[in-house]
């Protein structure tokens, strides 16, 4: 399962992350909402 991670802190969006991979999700991770858009768009 795919998820999309925004958030500005990267230190937050790394912990996320760390915590969502090791409990199987596929992460994307953008540090805007633009930035999560075009992730939208190409996935």
């Amino acid at each position: 399962m795919n998820i999309l991670v925004c958030n500005d802190d990267k230190e937050i969006l790394d912990a996320i992350d760390i915590y969502l991979v090791h409990e199987g999700y596929k992460v994307f991770k953008a540090s805007n909402g633009l930035e999560g858009l075009k992730i939208l768009e190409k996935k």
